[in-house]
């Protein structure tokens, strides 16, 4: 997309003990920055991946990522080629800038349109009471947002991963302030509709114990009873 600004960060790994080559930081039009893409080499040659989690059936999911098979091209494009940059300089002149380790920048907001989608966790055994998912302005999708329930009340955080260290990093997050406190306040908002429609609806958990609960009041019964309840001739 010709009209889409792409600030593109690359860090070579100089001495790659697997097929990645290298990690990524992309920003999108000065609203969005995901982390984690990685560089990697395969029988074809470099290409790019976006960040991805794995789910319970050992299924890899992006995490975040373009919306448009044409901006995920101009970022791959635009990714393998600061790649070659910066794994031809040595690690003391590539010059990192400060907002490209993730920390969120004061620019201009702008009107943004928000696609908020929230996945309901029937019974929490944790925290985390939802996952969303959030899309931002038609160029891309931020995937395992979460809203959790704290002694503070609700709050939402973004996609992270845990460093060697131990520290937590956002994986993709907004860059502009303003934007992060309206994607909170929208996933917030459509979480609290969506709880209001799961109180008027029957839960399956529910319908499962009126149905234990009736099959033991049957079998208390004396055949002929339950044969009579069953035709509808009890009185």
């Amino acid at each position: 997309m010709a009209d889409t600004k792409l600030d593109v960060r690359v860090y070579p790994i100089d001495e790659p003990k697997s097929s990645t080559r290298a990690f990524a930081s992309i920003c999108i039009d000065d609203l969005l920055a995901i982390r984690g893409i990685r560089v990697y080499e395969n029988e074809k040659g470099m290409t790019v991946a976006m960040p991805q989690s794995k789910d319970k059936d050992n299924k890899f999911h992006d995490i975040a990522y373009p919306l448009t098979g044409e901006l995920r091209k101009e970022i791959t494009a635009t990714v393998l080629k600061e790649y070659e940059r910066a794994a031809n300089l040595a690690p003391e002149q590539r010059g990192y800038d400060p907002r490209a380790k993730g920390d969120e920048s004061n620019a201009q907001m702008r009107d943004v349109k928000l696609d908020i989608r929230i996945h309901h966790i029937e019974e929490p055994k944790g925290n985390t009471k939802a996952f969303a998912t959030v899309g931002i302005d038609d160029l891309a999708v931020i995937r395992g947002v979460r809203v959790v329930d704290s002694y503070k009340g609700l709050f939402v955080t973004m996609p992270q991963s845990k460093n060697s260290e131990g520290e937590y990093h956002d994986i993709a997050f907004p860059v502009v302030g303003n934007l992060r406190k309206e994607i909170t306040q929208a996933v917030l908002d459509g979480y609290s509709a969506n709880e209001r429609a799961a109180d008027r609806k029957p839960k399956l958990s529910d319908g499962l114990r009126d149905g234990a609960a009736k099959a033991a009041g049957h079998a208390a019964m004396p055949r002929e009873t339950v044969a009579k309840s069953r035709a509808g001739v009890l009185e």
